[in-house]
């Protein structure tokens, strides 16, 4: 089933992109990591200088230049083993991928949880504020509206809303929420119109988008 294009599902779409932006970065940082281990190969890389920084330990280093033409210097937080034993033989052991130098792991490294605490944080409050607005957002008062025919089916390109058709008659457009043998509610996305049958029946199926003509009663 085409899911109708309303206020609420713009607003879905728009979280959705926002929980990728998020979390792509550090999705996009697993896989290189994974890659580097099932695909690169260990190379020997020349210390440049190791530093402490409080609690850490860190290691600059240049990769060999068969791997590595231009001959970058990087960086990284390593456990004390692994940075006594490079700061004694100015030599430490690297994981890369041969056609991206960037893309390495070093020998004792070690990994901050940070990047991990900011986007479960972040996507717990996207989420969180997220399902809030698209379920209420800033919501008009219902109207109602007292059918002048049965509710049809409406097409693709028509567009959610309301809007006078002629004289005291009303013409809405929008996805039926709920049906019974008394009234349709239909979502306009900012507002609902409840629709009085008076008779009439609905035979657009809940979930998908109805035309309601007919004048407003409240």
């Amino acid at each position: 089933m085409r899911l109708p294009w309303t206020t609420r599902t713009r607003r879905l779409v728009f979280v959705v992109v926002i929980l990728f932006v998020l979390t792509f970065p550090l999705v996009s940082t697993l896989v290189t990591r994974a890659r580097v281990e099932r695909s690169g190969v260990d190379v020997t890389a020349t210390v440049v200088d190791t530093s402490r920084k409080g609690d850490g330990y860190l290691v600059a280093f240049r990769l060999p230049e068969e791997i590595d033409p231009d001959q970058h210097n990087y960086s990284a937080q390593v456990d004390r083993a692994a940075y006594e034993k490079a700061a004694a033989s100015k030599e430490i052991r690297v994981r890369v991928l041969e056609d991206r130098p960037a893309a390495h792991r070093v020998e004792g490294e070690i990994d901050s949880k940070a990047p991990f605490v900011f986007m479960a944080v972040a996507d717990a409050i996207v989420l969180g504020v997220g399902i809030l607005w698209i379920r209420k957002g800033r919501r008009r008062p219902s109207l109602r509206m007292l059918a002048r025919g049965d509710l049809e089916p409406a097409g693709a390109d028509d567009a959610v809303g309301i809007g006078r058709a002629a004289g005291d008659v009303y013409e809405a457009v929008g996805t039926v929420m709920s049906t019974d043998d008394g009234e349709v509610v239909l979502d306009l996305g900012e507002r609902d119109v409840v629709v009085a049958l008076a008779g009439h029946s609905c035979p657009v199926e809940v979930g998908a988008t109805a035309r309601a003509r007919g004048p407003l009663v409240g």
